[in-house]
């Protein structure tokens, strides 16, 4: 396989000396060009990953423990071993990540938010896990209007999952892509495409339903997956905010740079809340079994 290279600016042999490595490009089977920043940013991330400490279940639990409170009695375990998020941002997660690949698939580039009516639905979805999540807390102070379980919290995550998605996935768009390049047509028009979402989401939480040992780390990568592509988008958009680039991409080479640092910068701040709740989890005791490390056994 041979890749063909040219100047950032400069297609003849001396702008390409002249402007050095960082004036270089990679061509890429299906047009994709990689450039010396991709590979830096690319590298920084690959460094940053490694650099973690401990092994890749503490990594995954690491990740998870910069956004979620990681309750034993409120989490799943699969082969013994504790998932990096909780019941409940197990679903909003896993049902974010389904709905987000299909949109991507079958709504590429969708800059429209979904239809009125269908905002409405997700608007309950939301609602429903919001409810719930309430009731859960009071449940916890020995109330609550109904028993919150974790099979509830898992369902009632995933259906918020794709709300989410639905909502974000055109706003991401709309500040990523040039109008030329972007698609005018609605993230959802019709119900029975909401239902595709919903058993694209559903296959995920089955695995986690599922249980059996060998599904530890694909559920768990899964999971990550998730948070690290949503976090990953809403610090794209600042960073074309931040830089007044929004809608200059027109293709994905375009939108490679935003979304490496983006990246990069989720990597960075879970990193950050982690350390940071693990500083001050000691002087935070509590009652309801919330750790102070991650990477529970």
């Amino acid at each position: 396989m041979s890749s063909a290279y040219t100047a950032d600016s400069a297609g003849t042999d001396a702008g390409r000396g002249s402007e050095g490595p960082a004036g270089l490009r990679v061509r890429l089977p299906g047009g994709l060009e990689l450039t010396f920043w991709h590979a830096l940013l690319i590298a920084a991330i690959t460094f940053y990953a490694l650099a973690m400490p401990g092994d890749l279940r503490y990594k995954l639990s690491a990740l998870g423990f910069g956004v979620c409170h990681q309750i034993a009695s409120h989490s799943f375990f699969i082969g013994g071993h504790q998932l990096p998020l909780c019941a409940r941002c197990s679903g909003i997660y896993l049902g974010a990540l389904a709905a987000l690949g299909m949109l991507a698939v079958l709504r590429r580039r969708s800059s429209r938010l979904p239809a009125r009516h269908m905002i409405a639905i997700l608007a309950v979805f939301f609602t429903a896990m919001l409810l719930d999540g309430i009731n859960s807390t009071v449940q916890a102070l020995g109330g609550g209007l109904w028993h919150t379980t974790n099979l509830l919290r898992l369902f009632t995550g995933a259906l918020a999952g794709i709300s989410v998605a639905c909502m974000f996935y055109p706003v991401f768009n709309l500040s990523l892509w040039h109008p030329d390049a972007a698609s005018r047509e609605r993230a959802l028009e019709e119900p029975f495409e909401l239902v595709g979402y919903m058993v694209g989401a559903g296959v995920l939480v089955g695995l986690v339903l599922m249980a059996d040992d060998w599904l530890f780390y694909p559920v768990s990568i899964l999971e990550i997956a998730g948070l690290l592509t949503l976090l990953t988008m809403a610090n794209a958009i600042l960073v074309l905010m931040l830089t007044r680039r929004e809608g200059r991409a027109r293709t994905f080479s375009d939108a490679l740079t935003p979304l490496l640092v983006g990246l990069l910068l989720t990597l960075i701040e879970l990193s950050l809340l982690a350390w940071g709740r693990a500083s001050l989890a000691p002087y935070l005791a509590n009652n309801i079994g919330m750790p102070v490390v991650p990477g529970l056994p």
